[in-house]
């Protein structure tokens, strides 16, 4: 039964995303793993540093091709949903399945460049960090409808990332990565759930005609 559901959930997330965007995503992600392996491997902690602002970056752009515009004053790509009375539910369901992918993707990209990089020390922090600002980032970026707009909000995303990381690996933070890994996971959780309920509230009046 939970199996059903979920495979239902991924259906409606996969409603939204082309052959060529999976593609993309696949590919992004191998890039971004072989450059987190890279840097990783010759410059070590930073270098994992690097890969988390360029994973957050990714994350936010290529939210452009997905729900980019979905929270704006008339939400994009609702024309079809309109007919089935399942909409609002779709929606909510491919919002949130993005969400786990996105964390997911985090999680496992720095991980595996982690270990293949032969590192010592920790990599959720960077994970939760990159999760976290991708997320506000997207949740900014959706209120546009301009990819510029997007790029400048996945650029400044990534800076924050870099910035906030950099400033832990430099100074003696880094004993209290716990504490920071913590902080992270719930500006992640805040942003994720303002993303799913700000989505939801906008789409809802644009689904009503409101």
């Amino acid at each position: 039964m939970k199996f059903s559901l979920i495979k239902k959930k991924i259906k409606r997330y996969l409603v939204f995303t082309s052959f060529a965007y999976r593609i993309g995503v696949c590919i992004a992600a191998a890039l971004l793993l072989a450059a987190g392996v890279f840097a990783g491997a010759f410059f070590e902690e930073t270098g994992l540093i690097c890969a988390a602002g360029l994973l957050t970056m990714a994350e936010v752009l290529s939210d452009y091709w997905l729900f980019f515009g979905l929270q704006a004053k008339e939400p994009q790509k609702m024309d079809f949903l309109r007919t089935s009375g399942f909409g609002m539910e779709v929606i909510r369901d491919a919002v949130m399945m993005d969400l786990l992918r996105k964390f997911l993707t985090a999680l496992g990209i720095l991980a595996a460049a982690y270990l293949l990089a032969g590192l010592s020390g920790g990599f959720l922090y960077m994970a939760l960090a990159s999760y976290a600002f991708s997320i506000l980032g997207t949740f900014l970026s959706r209120y546009g409808g301009m990819f510029l707009a997007n790029a400048c909000i996945a650029q400044f995303a990534a800076a924050i990332v870099l910035v906030s990381l950099l400033c832990m690996s430099r100074t003696g933070l880094s004993q209290y990565r716990l504490a920071v890994s913590l902080l992270f996971a719930v500006i992640g959780m805040g942003a994720s759930a303002l993303t799913v309920a700000e989505g939801m509230r906008i789409v809802k009046g644009g689904y009503d005609d409101e």
